[in-house]
């Protein structure tokens, strides 16, 4: 019990500097209960007298007051939060099962009969969305009036008490992911730049990498995603810049801080503002859609891939220095040897991994369905196939179905989400990257450099990392024929390994050679830090000092 106290206490101070910075001035009565309430929460109410039954309910905790006190010249809000348990929480992170058994029945039917039709099935679906993206979905800037912003040109607000330069960095969520990693290093980056950082998460979910949130009394994560109405994000997020001296917002696919831009661009235009992006998305075009739509209230774009910058180029018209290109590359191996493919024609042994999240985008039905044929005719051609699955997620019940299904149990090794991958792909041969989608796969710059063949999807920004050997379909059905005629060359086609190393090395030669996200996103914040620098006014003794200087006579 102790413990629960001890974490409701931790959310409770959450909770309250979340409506002391959203209301400072504001007398706040804020009601909170334990796991479930009788009302939709949060949400933010005006003070009335009137209590309703929710607040005889086992789940109530009570509530705290915030502010001056109460009267009727001066009414207050009235706050409604859940604080979710431990317990909930783990729920979500293993959450699992059969996904299609709430699909259509003619879905159920085809899935019944070939899960690989299916997933044909689906792929033709996002083929068709793909073609209709530009006629359906906004592909143009936001107009953002320049003038305005001009005219209203101001120092920034004085209520940050002269704490130190700060950034607000937006994560989608705290579950694994590229933008997610991608995030929790720029938060460390920012740290040793010399920020303090505030963080806020765009929606809840499982939370696999809060562990990985640097220890630096300098961050400070803000739970807006469980404490904070969707509507009041855009206020929030300006009281927090004047009260914490907040420089630049830096954007990882959180929609509720791209929708904050009008309000920092016109409350605060001396706060810059950068995005990183990283896959188009087949339905609506995804976080780079919305970035390039917000264009025109963002200073930078940062993007891993070029076939992103093209994006920007062709649908949003972004060009020069807005746009920049930063790889997800690791400084500390940057030049490092790339250790020799370890596949050879005529061997009689292979290892095949695959690792992602078990959803729908990393397709592990289709790796399945490859496994399925691999070794099949491993079987007929004498060669021992050991099969890995790394990655949790929605797909993680319906895999396990399968290798039931299949009775691959025996030669598939499923691992969690928190495997050493660098170390699995040492070990292993072949990597399947079947994807409907991707930006441009960070596992597939692990596999290379630990001696791996990646085998992906032809989709994203693959091809800037992959040789077209190694590139397979985006069509599931021709996929799995592409994938396993390949592994077959590997392992029978004297030269073709070699080949395939050769373009590998190549690739991330040129990879290599193009800035790494740390530099770009490092110059930035300096940058940053630096402007803020230099209009800093002056001592008052050193203006003294420059101005009786200036008086004096030639």
């Amino acid at each position: 019990m102790s413990q629960d106290r001890d974490y409701i206490d931790q959310e409770i101070t959450q909770i309250r500097f979340i409506y002391e910075t959203l209301y400072p001035e504001t007398p706040v009565e804020t009601h909170m209960w334990w796991e479930k309430a009788k009302l939709p929460t949060p949400a933010v109410q005006p003070q009335d007298m009137s209590y309703g039954a929710e607040m005889m309910a086992l789940t109530y905790i009570g509530n705290l007051r915030t502010g001056p006190q109460e009267t009727p010249a001066l009414p207050g809000k009235r706050v409604f939060v859940t604080i979710p348990s431990p317990r909930q929480v783990a729920v979500r992170e293993s959450a699992g099962g059969v996904p299609w058994h709430k699909r259509p029945r003619k879905y159920r039917a085809i899935h019944a009969l070939s899960p690989i039709l299916a997933e044909q099935m689906k792929y033709q679906i996002e083929a068709r969305r793909w073609r209709k993206l530009p006629a359906r979905h906004k592909f143009s800037r936001l107009a953002c009036s320049r003038g305005i912003f001009e005219t209203q040109k101001m120092a920034p607000e004085g209520r940050h008490g002269g704490k130190d330069p700060a950034i607000l960095i937006g994560l989608h969520w705290l579950d694994v992911g590229g933008a997610e990693s991608l995030g929790i290093d720029s938060i460390q980056w920012a740290l040793d730049a010399g920020l303090r950082v505030f963080v806020m998460v765009g929606q809840e979910g499982p939370e696999r990498l809060l562990a990985k949130l640097p220890e630096d009394p300098r961050l400070q994560l803000i739970r807006t995603d469980r404490y904070l109405p969707r509507s009041q994000t855009s206020a929030f997020v300006s009281q927090l810049i004047a009260q914490e001296n907040i420089i630049l917002t830096h954007n990882h696919h959180c929609v509720p801080l791209y929708d904050a831009l009008p309000t920092i661009k016109l409350r605060h235009p001396h706060v810059v503002n950068l995005d990183s992006t990283h896959i188009v998305e087949y339905a609506d075009g995804g976080y780079p859609r919305i970035s390039g739509v917000w264009s025109n209230y963002i200073d930078h774009h940062h993007v891993i891939s070029g076939d992103l910058e093209r994006f920007y180029k062709e649908r949003f018209r972004v060009y020069g220095s807005k746009l920049v290109l930063g790889r997800l590359l690791d400084d500390s191996r940057r030049g490092a040897e790339v250790a020799p493919v370890r596949i050879k024609a005529g061997q009689t042994r292979c290892r095949v991994a695959f690792v992602g999240r078990m959803v729908h985008q990393k397709r592990p039905v289709v790796a399945l369905s490859i496994i399925r044929r691999l070794r099949a005719w491993g079987k007929r051609n004498g060669v021992d196939f050991r099969f890995d699955m790394v990655g949790e997620g929605p797909y993680r019940g319906a895999v396990e179905h399968l290798l039931t299904r299949y009775r691959l149990a025996d030669v598939v090794h499923l691992h969690p989400a928190g495997t050493d991958v660098p170390a699995l792909l040492g070990d292993s041969d072949i990597l399947l990257v079947p994807s409907s989608n991707e930006g441009l796969a960070l596992v597939c710059y692990e596999a290379i450099e630990a001696g791996c063949v990646p085998i992906c999807s032809d989709v994203g920004a693959q091809a800037e990392i992959c040789p077209p050997e190694t590139l397979v379909a985006w069509s599931p059905l021709q996929a799995v024929r592409d994938s396993v005629a390949v592994v077959q060359r590997l392992l029978r086609e004297e030269g073709f390994a070699e080949t395939v190393e050769a373009g590998q090395r190549a690739r991330m030669q040129a990879l290599q050679a193009d800035p790494s996200a740390r530099e770009v996103l490092d110059r930035l914040y300096r940058d940053a830090l630096a402007a803020v620098a230099a209009e800093q006014p002056l001592p008052k003794e050193a203006a003294t000092r420059r101005k009786t200087k200036s008086k004096a006579p030639a």
